[in-house]
């Protein structure tokens, strides 16, 4: 499925291994394009470089997002060395203007050449292209994104949380959820704030940071988030690099891009969900669109179904060719 990935990796780890994955993973995605969006986007560029140089997938250009702001990457240091010239010396393609990037990839979609965009950033860059794209090009469209709060919030609350993909930038996830897609899959906080894996399933996939230069990009530069602030991020369980994951938000988007039509492992709703002007995700019956919401695990433990999304996700990497 050709797909687009709009990120805004290094600042929460969760962004990593959901490229991570993507890649270890060529024969469901056909990455087409990376958008690296909102505050340090060069930097943000930079991670994604050396992750693709480690892949050896110098053919997936890297388009650089608005600048908009400063905040802290704390995983830039992993790639630090490696800069954006050596990327394209080394057979890279930069592209400067990200939103112009997005654009034409994304007029590429049409009935025979469905593309999937898989939107796991504050929707800044997507928002800015929504106002120049046609319209009728987004029947052609799958979006998967992780973002919103509808019934829980962030610490499993009992009451919605303005998600941070959000209330970065209302006006942009407005727009996103006012278009028309061909399929709109939302991975929320209510299943997301499990998504952390642990356990053996860690253990085992830790065991290969020696041998497996996939597994060890996850674990050197998980190394240097945690070490650099990582380990203040809030998850309902402990982590570490040795122990498990901080909380893969947005892995289930991912995973939900990878599974359609398929909705395993979730209970489904199709709620009308409009993004309000103060950031909260919300059902309106008059004015939203129509959006397939992950809104639970079908296990009456969650960390079930969370476990067997990990096993898929770091079993494709350990066997990633």
């Amino acid at each position: 499925m050709p797909t687009i990935l709009d990120t805004d990796i290094g600042s929460d780890y969760d962004d990593q291994m959901a490229l991570t994955c993507i890649l270890a993973n060529p024969t469901i995605f056909d990455l087409k394009l990376i958008v690296c969006s909102t505050f340090n986007t060069t930097a943000r560029a930079q991670i994604t470089a050396k992750t693709l140089a480690i892949f050896g997938r110098f053919d997936i250009p890297i388009a650089i997002g608005q600048n908009t702001g400063t905040r802290d990457i704390f995983e830039y240091e992993w790639a630090q060395n490696y800069t954006l010239d050596q990327f394209q010396k080394d057979g890279g393609i930069i592209y400067e203007n990200g939103e112009d990037a997005l654009l034409n990839e994304m007029q590429k979609a049409n009935l025979d050449n469905i593309y999937n965009v898989i939107e796991i950033s504050p929707s800044t860059s997507l928002g800015h292209v929504l106002q120049h794209i046609n319209p009728e090009l987004l029947k052609y469209i799958r979006l998967f994104i992780m973002a919103g709060s509808v019934y829980y919030g962030y610490d499993n609350s009992s009451q919605p949380s303005k998600e941070y993909n959000i209330y970065t930038d209302i006006p942009s996830a407005q727009r996103v959820f006012n278009s028309s897609w061909a399929y709109f899959g939302l991975a929320p906080l209510d299943t997301t704030i499990f998504m952390q894996f642990y356990g053996s399933l860690w253990e085992n996939f830790y065991s290969y940071r020696n041998q497996n230069k996939y597994v060890q990009l996850i674990i050197d530069s998980y190394t240097i988030w945690y070490n650099n602030g990582g380990k203040h991020y809030g998850a309902l369980k402990p982590f570490s690099p040795q122990n498990g994951t901080s909380i893969m938000y947005d892995v289930l988007a991912v995973f939900l891009a990878a599974s359609y039509p398929s909705v395993s492992t979730m209970i489904n709703q199709q709620l009308p969900l409009i993004v309000t002007s103060d950031g909260f995700t919300k059902i309106n019956s008059t004015f939203g669109k129509p959006v397939n919401v992950s809104a639970a695990f079908q296990t009456k433990d969650p960390y079930i179904s969370t476990q067997f999304i990990g096993v898929t996700v770091l079993e494709s990497i350990i066997m990633s060719p």
